[in-house]
């Protein structure tokens, strides 16, 4: 079956070039026919340009016919042959996936409390971890009895952190003791009163690479008043009354007498226990005396 196919197929693209060739034949002959013709009779010059116009109207037509005749040629031929015509495919650029936009890990430094609870006589001490970062003290509230927030006005802190950004940051005793916030009408600085606060808000400020983070921390106050200072005072010494003076006739003479008393020189040795000893001894000598010489 494949043989006969081949062979049909063949006598296709014969019969096609036999027409190819007779279609040539024909446009010759009408083209000698018209010659012939009294249409090319130059004496009428309107059948003149009639015939000029038939004349091209079959050339058109013979060389159409042509035409359509070759490209089936060539179209059988191509089936015949097996040869595929060559088709320019045009491959699209491969797009380019944009890398996927890489999103940096959270920020989440670390502080913690290592002062508990302040009472006024040690320093507040918190342990940071800024991850590499940065870290700066912000500002500090004061809270009462009422809850309100008083700010507190520029404390100097102590930040020791290495290059990890790990380390400590110290409020000594002493500058929370000198703080300063303001007055009820908030014009004049006073001293702070701790007695009448029970918590401090301390806030802090870490940066790495443009990522800001803010925390805050709450230390729990107890601070007393302090206990009164009491000055001993030395009691006075009570006067001796005086007595009064007899009237003789018109003239009253008041004298006043005061005691003297010895000086005291520190000497608290007792000199009537040793005049007392002193005498006995003279006693017993003399007797002693007497007695030997009226024995002898």
């Amino acid at each position: 079956m494949k043989g006969h196919s081949d062979l049909f197929d063949k006598l296709i693209v014969y019969d096609m070039n036999y027409l190819f060739l007779i279609d040539i034949l024909c446009l010759f002959c009408i083209i000698r026919k018209v010659e012939k013709t009294s249409f090319w009779d130059k004496s009428n010059k309107e059948k003149t340009i009639m015939n000029k116009k038939l004349m091209t109207m079959l050339v058109a037509c013979a060389l159409s016919v042509s035409a359509l005749s070759t490209t089936a040629v060539f179209a059988e031929d191509a089936v015949v042959t097996g040869e595929t015509p060559a088709v320019t495919e045009t491959t699209p650029a491969p797009e380019t996936t944009p890398a996927p936009e890489t999103t940096p890990a959270a920020y989440e430094p670390e502080i913690t409390l290592l002062t508990p609870k302040w009472t006024g006589d040690s320093d507040i001490v918190f342990e940071v971890d800024a991850k590499g970062g940065a870290v700066y003290p912000q500002e500090m509230y004061v809270y009462g009895a009422d809850d309100a927030a008083m700010p507190i006005i520029s404390v100097p802190s102590k930040v020791e952190v290495n290059e990890e950004g790990k380390g400590k940051v110290t409020f000594t005793n002493d500058a929370l003791k000198n703080a300063k916030t303001w007055d009820d009408t908030f014009t004049n600085q006073i001293s702070v009163d701790w007695t009448k606060y029970s918590k401090i808000e301390f806030a802090f400020a870490f940066e790495l690479n443009g990522q800001d983070k803010y925390k805050s921390m709450y230390v729990e106050t107890s601070v007393k008043a302090p206990a009164p200072t009491v000055t001993p005072t030395t009691p006075a010494q009570p006067t001796t009354p005086t007595k009064p003076a007899e009237n003789k006739g018109t003239t009253t003479t008041t004298t006043t007498t005061t005691k003297k008393e010895a000086p005291k020189t520190g000497d608290t040795m007792n000199v009537a226990l040793y005049a007392s000893l002193l005498l006995v001894s003279a006693l017993a000598a003399v007797v002693l005396t007497t007695k030997k010489r009226i024995t002898e």
